[in-house]
């Protein structure tokens, strides 16, 4: 068999034969109705001369010697008054070069200026074998089979400047498959079996091994012009992949579908009540150039409002002078200036949301019109459909930027970012140099809070004294039987090093003690270990024993340090958790900025302005609300760490403390490190009290500010601590904290002076519902 050019191997030999046509024409021959008789007489006449034609002719290049007789045969399956309307195509069985065709496909083929030449698409030569396959399962044996999938070939129209797309329709009723002596009875286990490995080319072949049957016959194969709906898919596909060419490609799709590719094609936004072009440097806009806009109450006539704002109807302007002329608009003087003589603008619509509107513009009057629409109705859904998806994406890429550039950024201000990730997309895809440019928040109040567990070194250095301790008393037993069984000067040494380090511990662990400690037993006693395990069973089993005390990722003992590390951690999971679920209702009173770290305890900042929010209007009200929150939450997490303190594995105690700070500050955040900081040196000093102030003395004492079971409030201001007092009242009222407050002086920090704070002590015994309260602050009574 040809195909595509070449000889390839095939499971059955091809006759080209009009046998049942021929059947047909004897049965009429010997009819009653004399016409039809005389018709069919005359036609067998060119059979009597070429019995071939019925027998089969195997050699195709030999069909020119009956061509006169093939034409006549040809004309009785192509009627006449069809043969201009229809395009049809007689062949040989699975051989696809024409023997007869008809005038509306010789017009094509005409129009095209090319010979027409035939090649499948994505088919090479085992899906054609297969494809024989499948028709002698189906037409011969009777099993149903799938696997062929619809054939599209383009002819190029050259007066249109462009290719249409057609489909073959193959009819295969004038052929049969004829079985060889080489042919394969296929049974149902056959069918199954090869249902079952569709891919395994040798399974085919032995069932069906190659010219092991005879397929006898013509096809006729039926082209259905399929240009609009392959424009469509098209379309669709430009629309769902990405490329630079995109648009250009949706265009000629367009201009396919409307048999004229000279139209020009865009699309417009709508944004803020005006008609702008596309922020896209592929897409382009019939009305508008870079930078015009339209207003759409102002530059459109109420006509052409209703229909596109207000029915969501297509625009159709025939005769764009006649239109401005009637209108009189900066729309319609802008559409004639474009030259263009007719156009349209329809609405892009997704689930009733308009997103903006499709455009065609032709130079010619009257060539776009409301016919146009019908063609059009298929494709703007599609529009609109990715219109909404770019939407989407680009909100996904901002999104993606401002992760990128500046990490995880809190709910309250994430839209000061989108706003500049938006400038830096849009820059970059312009093809110009940008960075993400810092972003400053003025004049806000900031919060701080701390609950910070009470010497956090202390106990961690403590815990891992006695790990380290428990860990060589077990190396210095071992070593001491290894002594007492071998008496040897190096085994002496050890001890007297093991001995030095314990005592070392005992006193204080120094800076960098753990690490030489860890580095001596790795470098200088395990290798004595592995020696000691072959010399001695009593020693194997203690140094195994040994081994199974080491925490297997550390390396060391890890006991005391573990219960310190899961206390912390547990203390640090529950009052994270709670901050962060009640930090979610106070964004609900007034958005504020909020960031929280676990440290060896829970910090946190708040921000709270004007410049943090683009949908509301700041009064300092909302501040004092704030900061009456802060202390109710930080009772709150004190009461949280009461009853957790029985799940502790280490006893551990916390202190609470809050900066209050009226001065605004900017608040800026970094590009270089991703986070924010205060702007200026003068905000600078805010930073550095909140470094340093939980460890700072009440004057002329040494005892810390800072004490477990209190609240500690620092602050510089009078009117401050006038507030607080207030705060601390109402708190007291309510069953949060002792009725008693301390007012101290705090010792002088490096370049900090005259701070002062407030300390309460937190009542445990019991507290009306933090829910009820926070109502109660919400109606603004609690300010009283």
């Amino acid at each position: 068999m040809i195909y595509n050019g070449k000889e390839v191997e095939f499971p059955a030999i091809m006759q080209v034969s009009f046998f049942k046509l021929i059947d047909q024409l004897e049965e009429l021959a010997e009819g009653k109705d004399t016409g039809r008789a005389a018709y069919a007489k005359g036609l067998l006449k060119e059979v009597e001369k070429y019995p071939e034609l019925k027998e089969g002719i195997s050699d195709v290049t030999k069909l020119k010697k009956y061509q006169k007789s093939v034409d006549k045969l040809s004309e009785a399956l192509f009627p006449p008054v069809l043969t201009t309307n229809e395009i049809k195509i007689l062949t040989p069985p699975f051989y696809f070069q024409p023997i007869y065709t008809s005038k509306r496909f010789d017009n094509i083929v005409e129009a095209s200026g090319e010979p027409f030449e035939f090649t499948m698409k994505d088919v090479d030569e085992d899906l054609f074998y297969k494809y024989c396959c499948y028709f002698i399962m189906g037409s011969y044996f009777g099993y149903p089979i799938g696997g062929s999938t619809p054939q599209f070939f383009e002819i190029e129209n050259r007066a249109q400047g462009f290719k249409r797309t057609y489909k073959m329709l193959i009819n295969a009723e004038l052929s049969e498959f004829i079985p060889t002596e080489k042919a394969i009875q296929i049974t149902e286990k056959d069918y199954h079996e090869l249902v079952d490995n569709f891919d395994n080319m040798e399974l085919w072949k032995k069932k069906f091994p190659p010219n092991s049957w005879i397929m006898r016959g013509v096809n006729i194969i039926n082209l259905v012009d399929v240009t609009a709906d392959q424009s469509i898919g098209n379309i669709t596909s430009n629309l769902l992949v990405k490329s630079d060419n995109a648009f250009a490609n949706i265009k000629q799709s367009v201009g396919r579908m409307l048999n004229n590719t000279s139209l020009s094609i865009g699309v417009i936004s709508l944004e803020n009540n005006k008609l702008i072009p596309v922020d896209h440097k592929d897409v382009e806009s019939v009305l508008l150039n870079d930078g015009e806009s339209l207003h759409c109450e102002k530059d459109l006539c109420p006509r052409t409002c209703s229909e596109l704002f207000t029915n969501k109807e297509p625009l159709v302007v025939t005769d764009t002078d006649l239109f401005h002329e009637l209108s009189g608009t900066a729309m319609s003087q802008k559409l004639k200036d474009t030259g263009f003589k007719s156009y349209i603008i329809a609405p892009l619509v997704h689930e009733d949301e308009l997103l903006g509107f499709m455009e065609l513009g032709s130079k010619n009057k009257y060539e776009l019109n409301k016919g146009s629409l019908h063609m059009l109705d298929h494709v703007v859904p599609i529009i609109s459909m990715a219109k909404k998806r770019f939407q989407t994406e680009e909100q996904n890429l901002v999104e993606a930027v401002i992760q990128q550039e500046c990490t995880t950024i809190h709910s309250s201000v994430k839209w000061r970012f989108e706003e500049e990730a938006l400038k830096f997309i849009k820059t970059q895809e312009v093809g110009e140099e940008t960075e993400f440019k810092d972003i400053v928040f003025d004049n806000l109040y900031p919060l701080y809070g701390q609950l910070d567990i009470k010497g956090s070194s202390e106990r961690r250095n403590s815990a891992v004294s006695k790990d380290l301790i428990k860990q060589l008393n077990a190396v210095t037993k071992i070593i001491t039987t290894a002594n007492k069984q071998n008496q040897l000067p190096v085994l002496e040494e050890l001890l007297h090093r093991l001995d030095g380090f314990t005592d070392e511990l005992k006193k204080n662990l120094a800076a960098g003690s753990e690490h030489r400690i860890l580095s001596f037993l790795k470098d200088d006693v395990y290798p004595v270990f592995e020696y000691l395990k072959n010399d001695s069973s009593e020693l194997k089993t203690q140094i195994e024993n040994y081994d199974k005390l080491l925490d297997p990722e550390l390396g060391s003992l890890y006991e005391e340090r573990k219960k310190y590390d899961t206390s912390v951690n547990l203390i640090n999971q529950r009052l994270a958790s709670y901050l962060d679920k009640m930090q979610i209702e106070a964004q609900k009173m007034f958005p504020h900025y909020f960031e929280r770290y676990k440290t060896d305890g829970v910090e946190f900042n708040m921000y709270i302005g004007q410049s943090i929010t683009n949908n509301r209007i700041f009064n300092e009200m909302y501040l004092r609300n704030l900061r009456i929150w802060q202390l109710l939450v930080m009772c709150e997490m004190e009461n949280e760490f009461h009853s957790l303190r029985k799940e502790l594995t280490a006893p551990v105690e916390i202190a609470s403390l809050i900066l209050v700070y009226s001065t605004p500050l900017s608040v800026h955040f970094r590009m270089d490190e991703k986070k924010f900081d205060v702007e200026g040196a003068y905000n600078a000093r805010y930073e550095i009290i909140k470094k340093r102030v939980d460890k700072a003395h009440i004057k002329g004492t040494k005892e810390r500010i800072t004490q477990p079971g209190h609240i500690v409030i620092v602050y510089s201001q009078e009117q401050d601590a006038n507030e607080y007092r207030i705060y601390l009242e109402f708190l007291a009222s309510k069953g949060y904290l002792k009725s008693k407050i301390e007012d101290v002086a705090l010792e002088d920090l490096q370049g900090v002076h005259g701070l002062r704070a407030l300390r309460v002590a937190v009542d445990y015994a019991g507290a009306v519902g933090v829910d009820e309260l926070i109502r109660e602050i919400e109606k603004g009574t609690s300010a009283k």
